[in-house]
């Protein structure tokens, strides 16, 4: 069975938490720490970071189950937490960008909506997801800055080049309905397999220079 990333989180106790729950409710899944990764647009680094990964055919089923947890916390919020300032506009935003947010505002802004009369549907939520999907699916924009470092980086035999290369080329990325694409358009990809090319050559060729020449 192959697992791919369902959640990350920042610290220990809430990927644990989420991957005893799962487990609890018969859903096989992978409780793993990253050291440290660079995100798709090499801008930043996340140090310790957590990941929950699961099969992909139980992504709906396991969105149903953390909903269901969550609810439980609902009650016990208190009256000066953030979203209930929100708008219905900006509830429903949360709906349709659920990645972009944690399962407790997600929860949340479905009962507040719910609470003020508007009733979210199930059709109305996998409807929200399909879309956020099909959005997601559009290669992420790499920057001509980080392509261009990467061809000079791999001129001069520089590591940092085959980091911006490999990355190019094989980067992918886990939609909300556990598909993995690569994060990258064709032309970038293309651009990541010129770099590593370039900055093999060229190491080899420092390398023969040095010891040989």
């Amino acid at each position: 069975m192959e697992f791919v990333t369902y959640r990350k989180y920042p610290n220990q106790q809430s990927a644990a938490y989420v991957a005893n729950l799962l487990k609890k409710n018969d859903i096989a899944n992978e409780f793993i720490e990253n050291k440290s990764t660079l995100d798709s647009s090499f801008s930043s680094v996340l140090l310790n970071e957590f990941e929950v990964k699961i099969a992909q055919e139980d992504f709906i089923k396991a969105d149903e189950i953390i909903l269901l947890d969550t609810e439980e916390y609902l009650k016990k919020l208190p009256q000066d937490y953030y979203l209930f300032s929100f708008s219905n506009e900006e509830l429903k935003e949360i709906i349709e960008k659920k990645d972009e947010w944690n399962d407790l505002d997600y929860a949340l802004a479905i009962n507040l909506l719910k609470n003020r009369g508007i009733e979210i549907t199930k059709e109305e939520i996998l409807e929200a997801k399909n879309k956020r999907v099909e959005e997601l699916r559009k290669p992420d924009r790499s920057s001509s800055k980080w392509i261009d470092m990467g061809y000079v980086f791999a001129i001069f035999g520089g590591f940092f080049g085959f980091v911006i290369g490999y990355l190019l080329l094989t980067q992918k990325k886990t939609l909300p309905n556990g598909e993995r694409i690569f994060a990258y358009s064709l032309e970038d990809r293309k651009h990541g397999k010129r770099i590593l090319y370039v900055g093999t050559f060229f190491f080899m060729f420092y390398v023969f220079y040095y010891f040989v020449v």
